[in-house]
């Protein structure tokens, strides 16, 4: 069996210095072919990269929406035929509640 040459040997990269790799292709401006050909990586390895480590940066903390909640009242609104409301109803939800 031949050995490997240094140019067909896979390097493994950590998932710290994959991430670095992905910042500095963001700030750089660059295509991927350039970025790549300049750091001497196979462009489908960092195609994969993009796909799997930046769909966990978008499903992060970043995730999640802040939402504005108004004040809920938390005394009793209104009393129906027993039944209490908590929160402004329409009069036809009044009325269906009534018959």
């Amino acid at each position: 069996m031949e050995g490997l040459s240094p140019s067909n040997r896979r390097q493994f990269r950590s998932r710290s210095v994959i991430l670095n790799l992905l910042e500095a292709y963001h700030q750089s401006g660059l295509s991927i072919k350039s970025f790549c050909a300049e750091r001497s990586i196979p462009q489908g390895s960092f195609h994969n990269w993009r796909k799997r480590y930046e769909k966990e940066s978008k499903s992060g903390s970043d995730s999640f929406t802040r939402l504005q909640l108004s004040v809920a009242a938390t005394g009793l609104f209104a009393e129906v035929n027993g039944i209490k409301l908590y929160q402004p109803v329409s009069p036809a939800y009044l009325k269906e509640l009534a018959s």
